[in-house]
């Protein structure tokens, strides 16, 4: 039972209430009362904890040199972007991770015009550069020198704080919220991925966009997704790299397949023109290793392409019936942005 549903001493029938008139009669009623006050404390404080951890208030601060000092590098490489499309714009919130380069969770149409402002800097020109679907992010490329933050190792169950920006306008730098909380994690993923944090919805901070982890060290550690989940910062990064790399985007072998048994991959059918048609790989090929290192399976080739950009090439290996081949595959961009 929830402490709200216990009854009230002063919401008894007013009868009842009227016959506590000697003084031992108010005695007992007091003692009731403290009874039911201790009774309530005690179901407060034994209830079912939330799935899992506290659930501490979240604070909001104007300013970088407002939140906890540990946070403040990263926090800093929060910056706001003005995107202008069709005649309207909109303020959004993006992160920098590298070589120029920042993650926004907004998905921003191709076309759009785009400026950043920092608490340093306002109006510097912003180039999109592609999207990232799986996570859902927007990447882009900044017309302004921003050093990265550091980037560290995603932990598993340590105490972190999580800080969102808040935006305040085109002009100015964003406003912070930040949490004391958790990254828990009992099912993490081969990517990475942190399900939750552990606190409540309204104070882990995932009605807000483009949150980020910071560790007891000051290190950044996790992101957090348009998917609401927690990917690891360095892998965000790495992400970012690849469509920047690829030109906005990945590799594609141009195959479809399975997983042979025993290791390696079975191509199923090829696409006509595709990287593995220039190649000569055709149905019924069985390809064993990428760049010299075995291939054990449709879903490890399908990691290995999502991390791999376009305009690059690998050696592969392949059986062709009873014969061994090598090629290189070059990969083009199969799916330009759409102006």
């Amino acid at each position: 039972m929830h402490p709200s549903e216990l009854p009230n001493f002063d919401s008894l029938d007013s009868e009842i209430r009227l016959r506590v008139t000697s003084r031992g009669a108010r005695l007992i009623a007091a003692v009731m009362a403290l009874l039911l006050v201790v009774g309530t404390l005690v179901l407060m404080v034994n209830r079912a904890p939330r799935s899992p951890g506290s659930d501490p208030p979240t604070h909001e601060v104007r300013t970088v040199s407002g939140l906890p000092t540990a946070t403040q590098s990263a926090a800093a490489r929060l910056i706001d972007l003005t995107v202008t499309s069709n005649g309207s714009s909109r303020n959004v919130a993006a992160l920098v991770v590298g070589r120029q380069l920042a993650v926004t969770t907004t998905f921003i149409a191709a076309g759009s015009q785009i400026t950043g402002s920092s608490s340093t800097l306002t109006y510097f020109p912003v180039t999109l550069l592609g999207h990232d679907h799986v996570m859902g992010f927007s990447i882009v490329r900044l017309g302004a020198k921003m050093s990265p933050p550091r980037l560290g190792a995603l932990p598993a169950s340590t105490a972190v704080v999580a800080v969102a920006p808040v935006m305040t306008g085109s002009t100015h730098a964003p406003k912070y919220a930040w949490v004391d909380t958790t990254l828990g994690d009992p099912a993490n993923s081969a990517q990475g991925v942190v399900r939750y944090l552990a606190t409540s919805a309204a104070t882990s901070l995932t009605a807000l966009a483009n949150a980020i982890a910071v560790s007891a060290n000051g290190d950044l550690v996790a992101v957090l997704s348009a998917r609401h989940q927690w990917y690891g910062a360095r892998f965000v990064a790495q992400v970012a790299d690849v469509v920047a790399d690829g030109r906005g985007c990945r590799a594609d072998l141009g195959i479809s397949g399975s997983s042979e048994q025993g290791g390696g991959v079975l191509v199923t059918s090829v696409v006509r023109y595709g990287a593995a048609a220039r190649a000569n790989v055709v149905a019924g090929d069985v390809i064993t290793t990428w760049n010299g290192a075995a291939l054990d399976s449709w879903d490890q080739l399908q990691s290995t392409l999502y991390l791999t950009p376009a305009y690059t090439t690998a050696s592969i290996t392949y059986d062709h019936g009873t014969q061994v081949q090598h090629s290189t595959v070059s990969f083009g961009c199969p799916s330009k942005l759409v102006k």
